[in-house]
């Protein structure tokens, strides 16, 4: 979740590393730190955004060219400046930077505090500083005192330490990315590409149990105590895929660029993850959240189209509920290839002899080193925090993939339908400013448009903070019906088709009970009966997830705007999710 920037080079680092974190905010943070080398360690660090902190401490004035930063998401200790990284230790010789959770911090802290080390923060991570320093204490030299600390840890870590008298960046990753940029006469590490992208195209993405030493001209890795080469890979992500572009917010323009990333994932060759997938004797599709909702479209069209069962889990409850084993081909869903839920439900499944098929959108994420074949989405980067176009793109590349193994091609021409719902921008503001009122909001659904209404849902709660609750049309009967009241509004998906005399009737059931009803359909007997007509097209039923969410995207954005909230920037909430 939170930001890692190391710089070494001939620039100033103090600068560098700002406008780098800069790109690193919308994984989500409640304070930022610098710190740099220049005749001894210097470290500037606050609550808050990283422009609130540089207003009161200015990273400018930082000297030295070579420097760590973070963006800190709280685990242990409460946002505040002493628990800010980076972090130090008793002498302020040794600064650190680190993602993940420390297992075993309270053991290594009690015994650290026998011998005479005083801990300036709440948190798990200076414990590693402290290690550092112990190590040096008993003659080890920085580099050999960062590695023997390392392996002392237990948990999840990605970590960049320098020393005040060293002219190196020692790295180290565990479970939590990690991904060192290869300049011209300056180098890089930081927890994503975006961070990079003015510098470099080229990066190796370190690997769990690397350790990297790195210095302006270039990167030593260890594994195992043994150097290895990495080959750097070439992202083709420019600097400028990344910026606003004119739109108020990045999801905004988000949710705009799903007329082309729609396309793009269209376009993509999903060959050798169907070929591995007609070998298995049972299917999994395993994700977390929005992952997870475009799994469940998976699920079903597998059913309806190929005539495949197949099994979706969240993948936090897979190693509890789950029976997989060899012949099992899980397919792994995660937009960043880092989702730590993900990453350890797909290591429990190769545990016990299945294979995995990733689904991602970052080329050389964790979870294409551990998946046996991977299909690239190519939705292009996602900075908004709440998955947007990488949700459509998901879901383009999973009903590809259903399709192939139902011997269909996915030959449908969305430009034209994507771009009708697009134009509904106007309508759903409308329709947000009328309801920003309502507190509590259901939506419901039957069939493949059941998960859409988990997915509008999820969007209305991440960035308006509403209360939203999704149910099957059919359930309602079965409890949820009772808090249906004079008012409340029922957002029902409606799409004509084999389930819309059950949906017509899930509607009369919330409507007899004073329920306002907005419905998105296409299915005239529904729209008759709606408080707020939402005409849909007429479509294929397998490109219905596809296209209801989008209204339903901007419907949330601006039910966030009319309650004065940043939608790129949800409370609590972070784009990448590296703890379990």
């Amino acid at each position: 979740m939170c930001g890692i920037v190391g710089y070494a080079g001939p620039k100033s680092a103090g600068r560098t590393i700002y406008e780098a974190l800069k790109r690193l905010e919308y994984r989500g943070y409640d304070s930022a730190g610098i710190a740099t080398i220049s005749g001894g360690l210097q470290i500037r660090r606050g609550e808050g955004k990283i422009d609130d902190v540089h207003r009161k401490h200015n990273f400018f004035e930082l000297d030295g060219n070579m420097g760590i930063g973070h963006t800190r998401w709280a685990t242990h200790g409460a946002p505040s400046e002493r628990n800010a990284h980076p972090l130090y230790d008793c002498t302020r010789s040794i600064a650190i930077v680190h993602n993940g959770v420390i297992e075993n911090y309270q053991e290594l802290r009690a015994r650290l505090s026998k011998k005479g080390h005083k801990f300036h923060s709440e948190t798990d991570s200076e414990t590693i500083a402290h290690l550092i320093e112990e190590n040096m204490k008993r003659g080890a030299t920085f580099e050999a005192a960062a590695r023997k600390a390392v392996k002392a840890l237990k948990g999840s870590y990605a970590i960049a330490a320098i020393h005040k008298e060293e002219g190196a960046i020692v790295l180290a990753r565990n479970r939590s990315p990690l991904v060192i940029g290869v300049g011209e006469g300056e180098m890089m590490a930081a927890s994503d590409v975006p961070a990079m992208l003015d510098h470099t195209r080229k990066f190796i993405f370190m690997e769990d149990g690397d350790f990297a030493v790195l210095t302006s001209g270039g990167a030593r890795i260890e594994h195992g105590g043994r150097k290895v080469e990495r080959k750097p890979t070439t992202v083709t992500w420019t600097s400028g895929m990344a910026e606003k572009e004119g739109y108020a917010h990045f999801t905004l323009k988000e949710i705009h660029e799903q007329e082309q990333s729609i396309a793009l994932s269209a376009a993509v060759d999903v060959g050798a993850g169907a070929r591995l997938l007609k070998k298995a004797k049972s299917v999994h599709i395993i994700g977390c959240g929005t992952s997870y909702h475009a799994s469940l479209v998976f699920k079903q069209l597998l059913a309806a189209r190929a005539r495949i069962d197949c099994d979706a889990f969240v993948a936090s409850e897979y190693a509890y509920s789950s029976v997989v084993g060899r012949g099992t081909v899980v397919i792994a869903v995660t937009q960043s290839g880092e989702t730590l839920d993900t990453m350890m439900a797909a290591r429990h499944a190769k545990a016990k002899g299945a294979k995995v098929l990733a689904i991602t959108n970052v080329v050389g994420s964790s979870i294409t080193r551990l998946a046996d074949e991977t299909v690239y989405m190519q939705a292009g980067p996602e900075v908004g925090v709440v998955a947007t176009k990488t949700f459509t793109s998901q879901v383009v590349v999973l009903t590809k993939l259903a399709l192939a193994l139902a011997g269909r091609k996915f030959a449908h021409v969305f430009t034209p339908l994507v771009k009708r719902m697009l134009a509904m921008e106007e309508e759903m503001k409308r329709l947000a400013a009328e309801m920003k009122n309502n507190n509590d909001y259901f939506f419901i659904g039957r069939g493949i448009a059941l998960p859409i209404a988990y997915e509008g849902a999820l969007k209305l709660k991440e960035i308006a903070y509403v209360h939203a609750e999704a149910y099957a049309g059919g359930e309602l009967k079965h409890g949820p019906l009772s808090l249906i009241a004079d008012g409340i509004p029922v957002i029902a998906l409606a799409p004509s088709g084999e389930a819309s005399e059950k949906m017509f009737s899930n509607v009369k059931e919330c409507k007899a009970r004073g329920g306002r009803i907005i419905a998105l359909s296409d299915d005239a007997h529904v729209l008759n009966e709606a408080d707020v007509k939402i005409r849909m097209p007429k479509m294929e039923a397998e490109l219905a997830p596809l296209l209801y969410i989008i209204p339903l995207q901007f419907f949330a954005y601006y039910a966030c705007l009319q309650r004065g909230h940043d939608p790129d920037r949800p409370r609590n909430l972070a784009k990448s999710v590296t703890v379990e």
